[in-house]
């Protein structure tokens, strides 16, 4: 059975973190969750067809119990941007709203030894695809620990991107390995200086300790070294 879109609006609004961004594909609206059950509406493009989203969206998101704050609501003009652009400008957004994310305690999250952060694969769950089928999908969250009051705290994957940025999802440390993902010209440059042999080609499981990967570094080809030694394998 296909999901409704009140089904799909809560789905997400669940989902979704505190300060966390929700933008409606093609609508030209941005909301901010903020606090039990509210999202604030933060901007709405200065289109007709985004005018009449923006009454359509919040009868279906307070007919699913939630409240909409639009108290602050920025209307900006459309701009003519290319579809990398858009996705910058996005992008940088989001990252922007993650800096505001804190702990209990009031530690900002991006101020966590983000590097440290733990991979946990939470099982598994069924999703409902766009086409009604429900197909078992992994679960993974990424385990930071606060550097003031030891609180261990959950986040998706890709929050955990916003925060520590592209650069802490190109390492990705096992119970015994540190890998390191390596572009195309270094891989070039390894083998050329006859270093391949320390390039692995990862799969779903470590090769050495049999450990389930997550997803974002399968199919990667990665340099590796022991997390005792420091060297080289």
């Amino acid at each position: 059975m296909e999901e409704t879109p009140e089904e799909a609006a809560k789905s997400i609004l669940e989902r979704l973190r505190e300060g966390g961004l929700w933008q409606p594909h093609g609508l030209g609206l941005s909301y901010v969750k903020e606090g039990v059950n509210t999202v604030k509406l933060i901007s709405q493009e200065n289109t007709p067809s985004s005018a009449q989203a923006r009454i359509r969206m919040r009868i279906l998101i307070e007919g699913i119990g939630w409240k909409v704050d639009e108290t602050i609501c920025e209307i900006t003009e459309v701009e003519n941007l290319s579809l990398e652009q858009k996705h910058m400008k996005e992008m940088m957004m989001r990252q922007e709203l993650a800096q505001s994310w804190k702990c209990s305690c009031g530690t900002p999250l991006s101020a966590f030894p983000l590097e440290n952060g733990l991979w946990v694969h939470n099982g598994q769950e069924e999703m409902l695809l766009p086409n009604g089928e429900k197909e078992m999908v992994e679960q993974w969250s990424v385990e930071i620990q606060c550097p003031t009051c030891d609180a261990k705290i959950p986040t998706e994957p890709y929050d955990y991107g916003l925060l520590a940025g592209d650069d802490a999802m190109l390492v990705y440390k096992t119970s015994e390995l540190i890998y390191t993902a390596v572009d195309r010209p270094t891989i070039i440059t390894m083998v050329d200086n006859k270093v391949g042999e320390s390039l692995l080609l990862l799969g779903t499981f470590c090769p050495f300790s049999g450990e389930l990967l997550p997803p974002h570094v399968r199919g990667a080809v990665v340099s590796f070294e022991s997390l005792n030694s420091g060297e080289e394998e």
